[in-house]
């Protein structure tokens, strides 16, 4: 039986970014992902499963069945242990640990699930469980609880730097600095003048030592400011009026290429454009803000390629079909430069990176889909269009069962052809050749050549003409 993985050569449309190559899981997808880099594995989050995907090879490596996997949302590594920390579900207080070399369940811990955040403490291979009044502390050597500090925590941050963990302290509008190798508290910051009643999660510039600081995710009557601390002197510097009435959990990407925080303000109204506020590290300022989605959310996702030194973030739309896109900003110029790609009806679920090999991999594109992408230096700067605009001017791919089926829309009545061409050019297949009325059109292409003979395996190239634009995709046949 053949497998058929196919990926997509872009042309101006997604100038600055390639698509390269699409897996396809085999089921809808439910949560976010983790990318394990020496690994070379993807764990993605299913409805009832978790799916494994070896990125060497971009196949299947494994599914982990779960009994109960609807809207886990977190998960933490430890690189020493081999383990993988997932947060089951939100209704039940369980975090299940992963055997990453065997992909296997291990164990189930009972622990709060109040908050989002687990965090992992690499240097001394720990992970911080916040609760309500409690921080627990986890060895990950044999997954049991060696502390439990006395704190009410909501969120816990690790300063890998400074060697510091910063703990939201509730509704007492503090900020709580503990030196975890000495057990012993270091300070309390105030941090009501940011008027958050429950702190967030700091956000770190380690380059630049600031920590970023606003209201909890979850507090509804949150406040739009940004608190800046000092991580050396562990002080508040500075409260800007920037509008963050989500938290900083989902919208919030550190540049610590050029000392920038970049920072959506998302105001849950989907007919409104939201702001990106650019934040200058050096001089505790806003540098800039400016328009990134003309419409939507921003609250999704969102994540700072270091390679290319650009902002990748998910733009969701919360009507009927619901809707999301990506969206790609550059850092030099603080400007987007894809304004909406890989439009999908559905949730565009994450965003992973892969710094080693340069990937970036999207999670949930059509509900079963990831998207590897490849950063293209330079190019031509896309002018932003409409989301109708975006789903035409694209040859759409799929696989099925009786091959490849390829769809497309054209505005206007005219010649379209559509045919398949081998890697020196020549042509292989004719699919479409003829006069079409305007609107949506199909075929299918059951990988045989025009004499009807299933062609080799290998690369094979779609091209697409009609009256209003052409398209490229690239084919791998395999069997």
């Amino acid at each position: 039986m053949r497998r058929l993985v196919f990926a997509l050569i872009p042309l101006a449309l997604f100038a600055q970014v390639e698509v390269d190559t699409i897996v396809r899981l085999p089921a809808g997808l439910s949560g976010g992902a983790y990318f394990i880099s020496e690994l070379n594995k993807l764990y993605v989050m299913g409805h009832s499963d978790i799916f494994v995907v070896d990125c060497s090879t971009y196949s299947l490596k494994a599914q982990i069945r779960l009994d109960d996997a609807g809207g886990i949302t977190d998960y933490s590594w430890s690189p020493r242990c081999q383990k993988l920390y997932v947060i089951a579900n939100r209704s039940i207080d369980s975090t299940l640990v992963i055997d990453a070399t065997a992909d296997s369940v291990i164990d189930t811990l009972g622990v709060p699930r109040e908050w989002y955040n687990d965090v992992y403490l690499s240097d001394i291979d720990v992970r911080y469980k916040p609760a309500v009044d409690t921080l627990f502390e986890y060895g990950c050597a044999n997954d049991e609880i060696k502390r439990r500090l006395p704190v009410h925590s909501t969120c816990a941050s690790w300063d890998s730097v400074g060697r510091k963990l910063y703990v939201g302290q509730g509704s007492w509008e503090k900020l709580y600095v503990y030196d975890y190798v000495n057990d012993s508290c270091l300070k309390v910051i105030d941090v009501s003048a940011v008027t958050a009643t429950t702190p967030d999660a700091v956000v770190f510039s380690r380059t630049h030592r600031r920590g970023y600081i606003s209201s909890f995710q979850f507090e509804l009557l949150g406040n739009d400011n940004l608190g800046i601390i000092d991580l050396e002197r562990d002080t508040l510097l500075q409260v800007l009026p920037v509008r963050i009435p989500n938290g900083l959990y989902n919208q919030v990407a550190v540049d610590e290429q050029d000392g920038k925080v970049y920072i959506t303000d998302c105001d849950d109204n989907a007919q409104t454009p939201d702001t990106m506020w650019v934040v200058d590290c050096a001089t505790d300022s806003v540098l800039k803000k400016f328009e990134c989605v003309p419409s939507g959310h921003t609250n999704t996702c969102i994540r700072w390629v270091p390679w290319s030194n650009r902002i990748y973030l998910v733009n969701s739309f919360p009507i009927i079909p619901y809707a999301s896109a990506l969206v790609v900003i550059d850092c030099n110029t603080d400007s987007v430069i894809v304004p909406r790609m890989l439009m999908t009806e559905g949730f565009i679920r994450d965003i992973q990176l892969d710094p080693i090999r340069e990937r970036i991999f999207v999670i949930g594109v059509d509900s079963t889909d990831i998207y590897v992408l490849r950063d293209v230096p330079g190019g031509v700067t896309e002018e932003p269009t409409s989301a109708s605009a975006t789903s035409t001017l694209m040859l759409q791919v799929q696989i099925t069962s009786s091959g490849i089926d390829f769809s497309y829309s054209i505005a206007s009545p005219g010649r379209v052809d559509l045919a398949i061409h081998d890697q020196i050019g020549r042509e292989v297949r004719q699919l479409v050749g003829a006069e079409q009325a305007a609107g949506q059109h199909g075929v299918t292409w059951n990988c045989h050549d025009s004499s009807g003979n299933r062609v080799p395996a290998g690369v094979y190239f779609i091209r697409l003409d009609t009256p209003d634009f052409a398209d490229v995709r690239k084919v791998v046949v395999t069997r």
